[in-house]
């Protein structure tokens, strides 16, 4: 008798580097289609998974750690290692922020402050390349706040630039795709970001609290309905 065939791997493993007021969008759209979501928190001393490789994917969130300040976050040196690993296993990878800043380091692109100290903090106009204009519509605008960015890495497919840092998002390889924006964040983990980093806004290229919340209501839902299809494409269908 034939063996039964072995069922998919579903879990993905998101990596935390705070701790936000809820799960965010991604992760609650990933449970909901299936998954089996598994948060590491490096950041907390908890130690990365062995990978087989046969796993469902890994996203890589942001936060507020610096690639540029790794002796200040040690435990980026392992999610670099790990970022490594799960890229040579061939297996399905999302950066996000400061995750497409660790997959661009290694890359060798260089990681740095804005040449005039200026930050995102609001909604701002995503415009993609030819190439990405498969992953993204014309005229998206999306949720950034950060204040570095990244060169686009040589030997990678660019897939859009923005307003204030002029690289947003790319690919690298079939599996791999690095976006420099926030797509996943609630309401609610916008009013933490609010509180809680409220000393960035009025820097150049941040929007004020009026204009973010202006933003959220006009452009929020848009952006959620892309990100749900694009995880459900990039991830592919959780086992039944």
């Amino acid at each position: 008798m034939d063996e039964p065939a072995r069922a998919l791997n579903r879990t993905i493993y998101v990596i935390e580097h705070w701790e936000p007021v809820e799960p965010d969008f991604g992760r609650q759209h990933l449970v909901a289609r299936g998954h089996d979501v598994r948060v590491v928190d490096p950041w907390r001393g908890e130690p990365l998974p062995e990978l087989t490789g046969d796993e469902g994917g890994v996203l890589l969130m942001g936060g507020p750690q610096y690639v540029t300040h790794l002796d200040e976050a040690p435990y980026l040196r392992d999610e670099l290692r790990f970022a490594e690993q799960v890229m040579e296993k061939d297996m399905p990878l999302v950066g996000i922020c400061l995750g497409s800043q660790i997959i661009a380091h290694l890359h060798g692109a260089r990681v740095d402050f804005h040449p005039e100290n200026h930050a995102t903090f609001g909604f701002y106009a995503l415009q993609p390349t030819e190439a990405g204009r498969a992953h993204f519509p014309e005229a998206m605008k999306v949720l950034a706040g950060n204040s570095q960015g990244w060169e686009m890495p040589r030997g990678v497919t660019p897939l859009a630039h923005g307003e204030v840092f002029p690289n947003q998002a790319f690919q690298a390889g079939d599996k791999t795709i690095a976006l420099q924006f926030h797509p996943e964040v609630t309401r609610a983990i916008l009013d933490q970001w609010q509180q809680d980093h409220g000393e960035t806004i009025g820097k150049p290229g941040t929007q004020s609290i009026e204009e973010q919340d202006a933003g959220f209501d006009a452009h929020d839902a848009a952006l959620k309905d892309w990100y749900a299809a694009f995880l459900d494409r990039w991830f592919g269908p959780a086992a039944v």
